[in-house]
């Protein structure tokens, strides 16, 4: 199955292409005040407010820099529930098969959108993310997409 593999760090993550409705760069977005520090913002896609998290700070790190490489994904749910996650380095789409599963207690449970799937490589070990769980009930109130 194709993935559009990104870095974050030193460590690369791939989303199931299927799941990505566009890759965009990085435009203006609509900020909020006493948002929590990963989320980057709103951004205005074909009519709809769409949230941004930044998947640096989402895994610990320091926020994501607008470089030219800079770039959000736009995920997309069966459910037309969507999603932009900010990354600093979109990388390529690749072909990724026969994942290998780590134990689950290598796994941060406060890191819920990291699946257990990792993947062999030509660029090193690349790790699966699961972004459904990053839309939470909130994020998708504040938006108008919960129920």
């Amino acid at each position: 199955m194709q993935h559009l593999l990104f870095r974050l760090g030193s460590e690369i993550f791939a989303i199931p292409a299927d799941d990505i409705d566009a890759v965009l760069p990085v435009p203006g977005l609509e900020h909020l005040a006493q948002a929590p520090p990963h989320f980057v913002g709103l951004l205005r896609y074909h009519g709809q407010l769409v949230p941004v998290l930044d998947a640096n700070v989402l895994q610990g790190q320091a926020p994501c820099r607008r470089v030219i490489s800079s770039r959000i994904i736009l995920v997309r749910s069966a459910e037309d529930s969507a999603l932009g996650l900010l990354v600093e380095q979109a990388l390529e789409m690749m072909d990724l098969r026969g994942p290998q599963s780590l134990p689950a207690e290598l796994l941060a449970k406060e890191q819920d959108w990291l699946t257990p799937e990792i993947f062999d490589t030509r660029l090193g070990l690349v790790q699966s993310i699961r972004w459904q769980a990053l839309l939470t009930p909130e994020l998708q109130a504040l938006v108008g997409q919960g129920d």
